[in-house]
């Protein structure tokens, strides 16, 4: 009988053990497939997938965080907030985690919060221009010119030509945008060839889609204010030159004219897009995508872009201090059809400026 005993008990302990496996492999199955998703820029599926892990299991290796980076693409700034700080309760800081919660206070209009972030993202090693770019626009606020100037040059040697543009007007130094080559090549690039190194080297960026599963209550709030690390110079460090080192050349910027002239394009009776910014406003929109906002109050959702030399628009990001409507649908609308957006060439590698959506509500 005592022999039957421990065989039962042993048999419920391997199918409980063959259970959790199966278990294991069903949730690593759907976080792949959220990853698949999230490539291509199926976010609002992502998210569904990402939400049946973490309901399994909470602390299931990276859902979380990648749940955080893809609200955060939905304009979701409170709830990418709200993933990444519990990742970090959980996992401990890092700097990818510290880099979505500071790019979200960011967007949230929490500049001291923002900051503490991602100067401590830039400290754990993370190598993403934006957080440059977001640290110099919190110190010009601040009116801390050569910070800003700092940041703008460090934002300029990870390849923003945005950087860079903004590094020569506000700093009144020549800023150059590296080039990755072969130590074995050598390439002179001339001040006319812009276009043809941005057609080279640049990314477009495809549309995502409808958002309707995030929740409207995860845009805008008036977020909390961390006390976070110290801001942290991120100066590259420098080591020994070998044969496999990549060798940098500059390209030398056309930079665009300070020119705020509006195109103003009247879509509806509901709706008024504003183009401006760098010139933006006079460069001939070849295509612009059917869009259709209903909202209950009047407002204005403001989203920067970036477009580049062949007329695709490789950024865009909402501006809280330039909008007034917050809603994360309209929000997450208004940079989905922003990013649809196709201008003619133009001789500048880029240009940075705004596409206000002015609506009238129902």
């Amino acid at each position: 009988m005592k022999r039957i005993t421990i065989l039962c008990m042993f048999l419920l302990g391997i199918t409980g053990v063959v259970r959790s496996q199966q278990l294991d492999e069903e949730i690593g199955f759907k976080l792949v497939k959220a990853e698949y998703l999230i490539n291509t820029e199926r976010f609002e599926d992502a998210i569904r997938e990402l939400n049946a892990v973490i309901q399994e299991n909470p602390n299931f290796k990276n859902a979380l965080l990648l749940r955080a980076e893809t609200k955060y693409k939905l304009a979701a700034y409170k709830g990418a907030k709200t993933d990444a700080l519990e990742f970090i309760n959980v996992h401990g800081i890092t700097a990818k985690a510290s880099s979505i919660l500071g790019k979200s206070e960011f967007a949230m209009g929490n500049d001291d919060a923002a900051l503490n972030s991602i100067s401590a993202s830039i400290a754990l090693g993370e190598k993403d221009f934006r957080l440059h770019e977001i640290r110099a626009e919190i110190y010009e606020r601040k009116n801390q010119k050569i910070s800003a100037c700092e940041e703008w040059q460090a934002a300029s040697k990870l390849g923003s030509t945005k950087a860079a543009i903004n590094a020569r007007k506000l700093c009144g130094t020549k800023t150059e945008v590296p080039v990755q080559q072969s130590p074995t090549q050598t390439e002179t690039v001339d001040d006319n060839d812009h276009g043809h190194y941005e057609q080279q080297h640049g990314q477009v960026n495809n549309a995502p889609k409808d958002t309707s599963v995030v929740q409207e209550g995860e845009v805008l709030s008036e977020g909390k204010q961390e006390n976070g690390a110290e801001s942290v110079d991120s100066t590259a460090q420098n080591g020994d030159m070998n044969n496999s080192a990549p060798v940098t050349n500059t390209v030398d910027l056309l930079l665009p004219d300070e020119d705020n002239t509006v195109n103003s394009i009247v879509i509806d009776e509901e709706l008024t897009l504003e183009i401006f910014g760098q010139g933006l406003g006079k460069r001939r929109v070849l295509e612009r995508p059917s869009i259709l906002i209903l909202a209950e109050k009047d407002g204005v959702v403001t989203v920067e872009v970036c477009v580049n030399a062949n007329g695709n628009v490789e950024y865009a990001e909402f501006v809280a201090a330039k909008s007034t409507l917050t809603q994360n649908s309209l929000v997450s609308l208004a940079i989905r059809k922003a990013k649809e957006f196709w201008f003619e060439d133009s001789d500048y590698p880029k240009q940075c400026g705004y596409i206000r959506f002015k609506i009238k509500g129902s």
